[in-house]
């Protein structure tokens, strides 16, 4: 079975995106897909959810991305799990090359950084994104893009994994945490989002490189 999460906080614009995603899984039999939306309880737009076959909208408290993603992680029941925000900056049509990345490796992360990909954002955001790349590369990450909140994994690996979530990251604490798996990088299109505003900040961006000291520090 296939699972697709997306984590959602104020998007407006989600039911033409959950248009897009079951379009995208439309190649596959429908009894062997699932969509878990799952809503902060931050949400202040509370845009109401179109029924679709096998989706299921569950709220996550303390609301947080990482949460959100973990949450959608406890109640999915696919093998196969593609995670991905639901602002227009990724796109679902490229789902399946996840679905069938995964046919070889257990964690499959969209990159910006590897050819095929584009960017498109400002100098600024491209520039701590570089910075925090070039860090992580460092400490001895597998990712060309660890930032990515795009990103494809096999169920099987999350039972060896004791979360501490980073912030954000839930895609490069899995890699990071699971050192014998196999994983690849997929190149991506990513583009600033359609709607709403960006949850990023600067002190986010200083609370992931604190994280990612710690954790280098102390395991």
């Amino acid at each position: 079975m296939i699972s697709v999460i997306l984590p959602v906080r104020d998007e407006p614009g989600i039911n033409d995106f959950l248009d897009q995603v079951y379009k995208a899984l439309s190649p596959y039999q429908v009894d062997q897909c699932e969509v878990i939306v799952v809503m902060g309880d931050k949400e202040k737009l509370h845009t109401p959810i179109f029924g679709r076959p096998n989706l299921k909208v569950v709220t996550s408290y303390a609301d947080s991305l990482e949460r959100s993603i973990l949450m959608g992680l406890s109640f999915a029941r696919g093998q196969k799990i593609v995670v991905l925000d639901a602002d227009g900056s990724h796109l679902p049509e490229q789902i399946p090359e996840f679905i069938h990345a995964l046919d070889t490796y257990d964690l499959v992360v969209g990159s910006r950084y590897v050819q095929g990909s584009s960017f498109s954002y400002s100098f600024t955001r491209r520039f701590v994104s570089w910075c925090f790349k070039t860090f992580m590369k460092i400490i001895g990450t597998r990712l060309t893009d660890p930032m990515s909140g795009y990103f494809g994994l096999r169920k099987e690996i999350l039972k060896n994994i004791k979360f501490k979530p980073y912030t954000w990251k839930t895609g490069l604490e899995i890699e990071r945490k699971s050192p014998n798996i196999l994983t690849t990088d997929i190149p991506i299109k990513f583009s600033q989002r359609d709607v709403g505003e960006s949850k990023a900040s600067a002190r986010v961006g200083v609370k992931i490189i604190r994280d990612m000291l710690v954790e280098v520090i102390y395991n």
